[in-house]
């Protein structure tokens, strides 16, 4: 069987490849460009790689459509996929995903822009670089401990944020599609319960996945709910939020601040709006970075439904 890693990303990169070379029966080839990826594409039974821009996604959605293609199994390394269930994913070809590899690593970026943010560790930087002993903005500091944080979306990522901030202190209520019983929640609501609940969070991370229904799914009537003063954090998609409501609700100071590790479009262009609101911090989509222990899930995923797609002659994974 014939696998083909695209390594556009350099997460796990090196360990994924070593891993996928090591599968009996796999004959693995690595490429790190689109035109790459689609020279070797009539060649492949399996593709192991990232979601990507819709662009791309057409294009090796196209390719995998036509009648003579052997590709029967789909891996992605990241937690989303949407760029590509965008363009179409043909039918026929079964999709796995990495499920909570790397969702330890993303919940601990979460709440370091929390932190960050509450903490005034922005502030502190500028005035570390000028040299400047300020004391000022101890005024706006705040702790988590004790305050309420709204947890949006309850997938791995959500569950791995509400286990390290209940370790800080804080109440935690989620919002989410299935509310279902968990000890480190005070509180389980529906969707539905959204805009009633952001008037009591004093802090709100998003974590849920990017879908037809969640697009936007919080907007100027979510931010007018919003309790005054209160911090944002996004790790989910940058859809997620409509970001000119975002930009007014940080200019008004409803929102007090924001830290994004998710955009739309990636990058984030030079002059879009957002980047004049005040009290943002924007980390480049880089939340699942870091951990080797992340790294190493991620590898034993790809194999193990790798070892399964070529036991199976590529009948199912």
């Amino acid at each position: 069987m014939r696998i083909a890693y695209w390594a556009r990303i350099p997460l796990a990169r090196q360990m994924i490849t070593n891993s996928l070379q090591s599968v009996e029966g796999a004959d693995v080839v690595v490429v790190d460009t689109l035109p790459a990826l689609l020279e070797a594409l009539p060649e492949v039974d399996a593709l192991v790689l990232s979601d990507c821009p819709v662009s791309e996604a057409v294009e090796i959605g196209r390719q995998l459509d036509s009648p003579d293609s052997r590709v029967r199994w789909m891996h992605f390394i990241t937690a989303g996929r949407e760029k590509f269930l965008k363009a179409g994913i043909p039918s026929g070809i079964r999709v796995t995903d990495p499920g909570g590899a790397i969702a330890p690593t993303v919940a601990e970026h979460a709440l370091a822009l929390l932190l960050a943010l509450g903490r005034q560790l922005p502030a502190c930087a500028i005035s570390t670089s000028r040299s400047e002993w300020d004391r000022s903005m101890a005024a706006g500091a705040r702790s988590i401990e004790g305050q309420s944080l709204l947890v949006i979306g309850y997938g791995h990522v959500g569950q791995q944020v509400a286990r390290r901030a209940a370790a800080f202190g804080a109440r935690i209520t989620v919002v989410t599609r299935t509310p279902r019983y968990d000890d480190v929640v005070d509180d389980i609501r529906p969707l539905s319960a959204l805009e009633e609940t952001l008037s009591t969070a004093d802090a709100i991370v998003i974590t849920i996945a990017l879908t037809e229904q969640t697009r936007h799914f919080i907007g100027a009537k979510q931010f007018a709910a919003v309790k005054p003063g209160a911090l944002l954090v996004n790790v989910a998609r940058g859809d997620v939020i409509d970001q000119s409501a975002l930009a007014s609700a940080l200019h008004a100071g409803r929102i007090a601040a924001a830290g994004l590790d998710v955009t739309e479009p990636e990058p984030l262009p030079m002059g879009d709006p957002l980047w004049d609101a005040p009290n943002l911090l924007v980390s480049s989509h880089f939340a699942g970075a870091g951990s080797a222990l992340s790294a190493e899930r991620l590898a034993r995923g790809v194999v193990a439904h790798a070892a399964r797609f070529v036991a199976s002659s590529g009948s199912e994974v």
